[in-house]
């Protein structure tokens, strides 16, 4: 893993609302972010790539704000690092496909395929009897997913980089089952939180921001700035963001 060398003082002053102490680790992570993106993205375009980078840097401004240097003992960049990976993953396999399920299925699907070592059947086994109902999967679903999957470059490739610990990564060890998430989420505030996990890091950042989400809430010039976009853009993730949370939920069969 690339070291991001990042000061405590700018992190709290990032925290703080310094848009230039924020400015400054986004720009530090930028070469980080550009590593992860080669890897799991490596037949990306050039637009394709600026998308991805804008999504990762969302993931670490929402990082930023809820990382505490003084409580942690991870570095800023282990606390960013699967969370980014995870976010480029998912949406190289939206730019990359033309799915008709969402990403997170898609990726449950790569990672049922790992375990199985590339038994489809044993797959599709796991899955479809999940002790969580929630997290269960209906074969049509698995189908697309599997054929999403077709379309998506070397996703069954090294992620590339190593963990916290030095041990090498795949794209399994990035991406977690969220099935575990389904199963918590019985309050309706619940649910919505961890939705906004599940939506493109741009369109979780809007809402958080919107309706103070696990943070203070922010008026649509500090969100627009932060984020780098024009407010009416900024309204414009904001309704994507509703719309894809749904899309998502419906997927899982959530009521949300």
């Amino acid at each position: 893993m690339s070291r991001v060398t990042v000061t405590d003082e700018q992190i709290k002053s990032a925290q703080a609302g310094d848009d230039m102490a924020m400015w400054e680790i986004v720009q530090a992570f930028d070469p980080l972010f550009s590593s992860m993106i080669r890897t799991v993205a490596p037949g990306a375009t050039a637009d394709a790539a600026e998308d991805l980078l804008q999504e990762a840097r969302a993931v670490l401004i929402q990082r930023v704000r809820s990382y505490d240097s003084d409580a942690s003992s991870a570095s800023l960049t282990s606390f960013v690092y699967q969370a980014a990976r995870r976010c480029i993953a998912e949406e190289n396999i939206r730019q990359s496909s033309t799915l008709t399920v969402d990403p997170t299925t898609v990726l449950r699907v790569r990672r049922a395929l790992w375990h199985a070592k590339g038994n489809v059947e044993e797959a599709w086994e796991t899955l479809s009897t999940c002790s969580n109902a929630a997290g269960r999967m209906e074969r049509e679903r698995f189908m697309s997913a599997m054929e999403a999957l077709a379309t998506v470059e070397r996703l069954d490739a090294p992620a590339g980089g190593q963990d916290a610990d030095g041990s090498d990564l795949t794209l399994s060890d990035v991406i977690p089952d969220p099935s575990g998430h389904v199963a918590g989420s019985v309050e309706r505030r619940d649910l919505a939180r961890w939705l906004l996990t599940q939506i493109p890091p741009r369109q979780g950042y809007a809402l958080r921001a919107f309706y103070g989400i696990c943070m203070s809430r922010q008026d649509d010039a500090e969100t627009a700035g932060e984020l780098g976009v024009k407010p009416v853009t900024l309204r414009g993730l904001r309704t994507s963001g509703i719309t894809s949370a749904r899309k998502v939920a419906d997927a899982h069969g959530l009521s949300a």
